[in-house]
């Protein structure tokens, strides 16, 4: 016979159970700061599926382009910290972004790092008309050349595809002048047709150009060499300690449970060990991380000091 306590207990634990089943079906929303089709949008997209899988809950993607990544930070200041919404995060919005722009918020106070999805180098490119098969080989062009008289494209000014190349072209000596466009495709697209003659793309871009016979691409800007380009050296070969690269991870909204935090960190992490999601991964270029929170902030600490270093070499100034 039950005492009175433990049938107490058990109908406790018997009205909670739908109330517990009800907050694990909720839907989880992954806020891309960019529109849909760009390598965001790609990572987020491949990692709903199996992560839908490993929480038991929906998974929606959902890009919300406009500001540099602001609207979508926006987004996740204005929702409730309760688990339901994710913002990915990376280099524009965590370190960039706060330093080119007057936010009038600090994002390392105002999200939660819950786990790095994946890192990628950028990839420098170059038109076919350029006179150069090798880094050393285009250094050297651009060096024969009035200073300026080079154009390289980014996707606007400030961004990671303008930083890099920033910080690259200065400690290679050389001078080139920048051509900013409204994001990647357009910068790609002028860079196939021959209007600008480089441009450091995400690997996902320059893979699906590679059959076109209108660039070359030259180097990557991580510290060793991509699988899916393995005769493409790296910049640190030919320049010592010069290695940067573009993260995309997931905040919550500072406040949310720590148990939501924890719960997603983990699952990614287990997603990431997949050999389809790796594989998924690879092929647009991205290297799949899937780690702890302690570790994906101690990455944004970590890069916080090279792309401040970028930013200052490209002398931007807050608006």
């Amino acid at each position: 016979m039950l005492s009175r306590r433990h049938f107490a207990a058990g109908l406790g634990a018997t009205l909670a159970a739908p109330v517990l089943r009800a907050q694990d079906g909720r839907a989880l929303r992954i806020v891309i700061p960019f529109a849909a089709g760009g390598s965001s949008d790609a990572m987020a997209r491949l990692l709903a599926t199996p992560l839908q899988a490993e929480l038991g809950r929906p998974v929606i993607v959902d890009p919300t382009p406009g500001g540099s990544g602001l609207l979508a930070a926006r987004k996740l200041l204005n929702a409730p910290a309760d688990g339901t919404m994710l913002l990915n995060i990376s280099p524009t919005t965590m370190i960039i972004l706060p330093k080119t722009t007057k936010i009038g918020f600090d994002p390392h106070e105002e999200f939660m790092p819950v786990t790095n999805m994946g890192s990628n180098p950028l990839v420098l490119g170059v038109h076919r008309s350029v006179p150069a098969t090798t880094l050393g080989e285009f250094i050297d062009w651009v060096k024969s050349r009035p200073a300026k008289s080079v154009n390289f494209a980014s996707g606007g000014t400030g961004t990671s595809t303008h930083l890099v190349a920033e910080l690259f072209f200065k400690r290679a000596g050389l001078q080139l002048n920048h051509v900013p466009y409204k994001g990647g495709a357009p910068a790609l697209q002028d860079l196939l047709a021959g209007h600008v003659s480089a441009y450091f793309g995400n690997p996902a871009e320059f893979l699906a150009q590679m059959g076109s016979g209108h660039i070359r691409v030259l180097a990557t800007s991580g510290d060793r060499r991509l699988p899916e380009l393995p005769n493409t050296p790296a910049l640190n070969e030919s320049i010592p300690n010069l290695s940067l690269v573009t993260w995309n991870g997931l905040a919550f909204r500072k406040g949310t449970p720590r148990e939501d935090v924890e719960r997603v960190s983990q699952a990614v992490q287990k997603v990431s060990r997949q050999a389809d999601y790796i594989a998924g991964m690879n092929k647009i270029g991205i290297s799949p991380i899937g780690d702890t929170p302690a570790q994906f902030a101690a990455t944004i600490r970590r890069d916080r000091l090279l792309w401040d270093e970028a930013i200052e070499l490209a002398g931007i100034k807050p608006e």
